[in-house]
């Protein structure tokens, strides 16, 4: 089996994902990108390998790919050597060539963004905003796009994951079956969408309601349908596989033991939760509580309320692994989201959005099972 080829001296190798099953599936499935069509690939030199396979499987669909790929180091020469009136320039070049692309299929463009942090902030922020004055035109336009993570040894070590092992549930994450998971998605949506209270209950302890708002159910499928694009939702990224929506923010009441959660490296396990009115309060006063809370008192503004609920739907996550991006997304699991909710239509804003996992739950809609500890009841 082809091994990853980044690994450092001394290490053991990861074993290489079939990058060309799952650009076949992101081109193809995703994107659904049709002959003629011009798809610009992106991103960093570490990830050439899942770059070239997007880019042939653009070909093979008919599509032209068109490969922009940078690095590390000339990140870096970039942002200290080049004069700020430069770094700060919009590419207009670029906002007009954006007229004649169709899709965008891109993954990080730097392997270790630490690296970055020694240049000065201004500098930075300079070059940021030339990048979202083209990120603005993006999203004014019809071009789908989609993000496609890319784990890095530096990114294990913030999350405090080992990288192996992260490697290999995050390209199994996106290797996944999406029409499968698309019908899940709809599913699970008119369920949400057809109740007004739900419960959730737990073989560790967490006994909590809530009621639904009538606001929008969201699907991240990672699919882009026709309907989709008709109604200008034209952005996936993967790994997908969830439902979320934002409840009223004052209707949660219970008890919430959190399964798994992490935040700025570190990652909680059992932690116990009062909620009343929406506003949760940690119970009990050992080394992990403490530290919980630590993390909601850094916050600003509704840090502390319920804001989101959402269930993962991605099969081929079947395990908590310290990773947000993974957890959430996690079959058959719960997440409760507390803090900053107003990018899905809520009313909470703050400076702290934290998802907190829960294991086999069981979720009653207006009394009915949607989940049954962890399994669906469609």
């Amino acid at each position: 089996m082809p091994c990853h080829d980044r690994e450092e001296a001394g290490r053991d190798p990861c074993p290489e994902p079939d990058f060309r099953s799952i650009a076949e599936k992101i081109v193809r499935t995703c994107l659904r990108i049709r002959p003629g069509q011009v798809v610009q690939v992106g991103g960093g030199i570490h990830a050439f390998g899942f770059l070239s396979a997007v880019a042939a499987a653009v070909r093979r669909a008919g599509g032209f790919a068109e490969l922009s790929v940078t690095s590390d180091d000339l990140q870096l020469e970039t942002l200290e050597t080049v004069p700020i009136e430069y770094l700060q320039q919009v590419p207009a070049y670029r906002l007009k060539w954006l007229e004649d692309v169709h899709a965008m299929i891109v993954t990080d463009w730097t392997e270790d963004p630490r690296r970055a942090e020694r240049v000065c902030l201004n500098r930075r922020l300079a070059a940021q905003a030339a990048v979202e004055a083209v990120q603005r035109r993006l999203a004014e336009s019809d071009v789908r796009w989609a993000y496609v993570g890319y784990p890095t040894r530096a990114a294990a070590e913030e999350l405090g994951i080992p990288f192996c092992r992260w490697w290999t549930a995050f390209w199994r994450a996106v290797d996944a079956d999406y029409e499968a998971m698309a019908s899940r998605a709809a599913a699970v949506v008119r369920r949400l969408e057809e109740s007004r209270t739900l419960r959730i209950v737990t073989p560790q302890g967490t006994d909590l309601t809530l009621t639904l708002a009538g606001r929008p159910v969201l699907a991240d499928d990672g699919v882009i349908s026709d309907d989709d694009a008709a109604e200008q939702d034209t952005a996936v990224t993967l790994p997908a596989g969830r439902v979320f929506t934002a409840p009223a923010e004052d209707s949660a009441n219970g008890r919430l033991v959190v399964d798994s959660a992490t935040w700025g490296g570190r990652r909680w396990r059992n932690v116990e939760l009062v909620v009343s009115q929406g506003r949760i309060r940690v119970s009990g006063s050992d080394a992990e509580a403490r530290e919980f809370g630590r993390v909601l008192d850094a916050g600003h503004g509704d840090k502390d309320r319920i804001g989101e609920l959402g269930i993962g739907i991605n099969p081929a996550v079947d395990r908590f692994t310290g990773s947000d991006t993974l957890d959430t997304r996690r079959a058959g699991a719960v997440y409760v989201g507390v803090g900053d909710n107003r990018l899905i239509g809520g009313a909470n804003a703050a400076t702290l959005s934290w998802q907190l996992c829960l294991e086999r739950p069981t979720v009653l809609a207006d009394g009915r099972p949607l989940l049954r500890e962890g399994e669906f009841c469609l």
